[in-house]
């Protein structure tokens, strides 16, 4: 039997998944995220079956890897398309290396469904090579424009709390104000700072309100995306 040097699993690599197979606009989201995010983006590796494409991302501390399922296409033109090659404009403006390797249909499975192993991992770093098809992956139409649109729409919209709910089959997205958020936390707060001048009852009063604000809050936003 071997020695087990890591038997809590500290040293694995955390692997998340993002995006959506159904929907473009959330791959560009989520990997505009990650792009404007603390840690650093070093590789990129574009993972293509036919026509379809998802993304391995790879970090500077080494510890974390990101997979943005296959809402990114090529071969025609339309919104997959332009978000494939609006993403490769971005990691070239930002200095990310950029691979592609031609994944068999049972890793983009495994990728799509959330099941990707360390060993796929390992197998997409050592087999992916730096060299795209720019005539298939890059649209022309997808400019530096075009590109400093998406930049701003991004930043003109990050003020706004996304909130997922998914299962296996669907992915649906609704948007919170976050004016509507800070609002109801300055109502906890208040509540609070009412509570210290109020007799017993009145507190406990005032701590079921606090509860019903916390609940109405996290029913609203379920999980938050930042």
């Amino acid at each position: 039997m071997l020695l087990d040097n890591d038997p809590l699993g500290i040293r694995s690599i955390d692997i998340k998944y993002e995006g959506s197979t159904k929907a473009t606009q959330y791959c560009i989201d989520d990997f505009m995220k990650r792009l404007y995010g603390s840690r650093k983006i070093t590789d990129m590796t574009i993972l293509t079956c036919e026509k379809y494409h998802a993304l391995m991302l790879c970090f500077e501390n080494r510890d974390l890897v990101v997979f943005i399922k296959s809402g990114l296409t090529s071969g025609y033109s339309g919104e997959g398309p332009n978000g494939t090659s609006l993403i490769i404009r971005l990691a070239e403006e930002a200095g990310i290396t950029i691979k592609e390797l031609n994944a068999a249909p049972s890793l983009f499975k495994r990728i799509n469904s959330s099941l990707a192993t360390v060993k796929d991992v390992e197998f997409i770093k050592k087999n992916s090579k730096e060299s795209l098809d720019y005539d298939r992956l890059c649209l022309k139409n997808v400019n530096k424009e075009y590109v400093q649109q998406a930049k701003d729409s991004f930043k003109k919209n990050k003020d706004i709390i996304f909130v997922r709910a998914e299962d296996e089959k669907t992915k649906d997205s609704v948007e919170i104000d976050r004016a509507k958020a800070l609002k109801m936390l300055q109502e906890i707060h208040e509540a609070v700072v009412k509570s210290k001048k109020t007799s017993l009852l009145t507190k406990m009063m005032i701590g079921a309100k606090i509860i019903s604000i916390i609940k109405e809050l996290y029913d609203l936003t379920d999980f938050i995306q930042q």
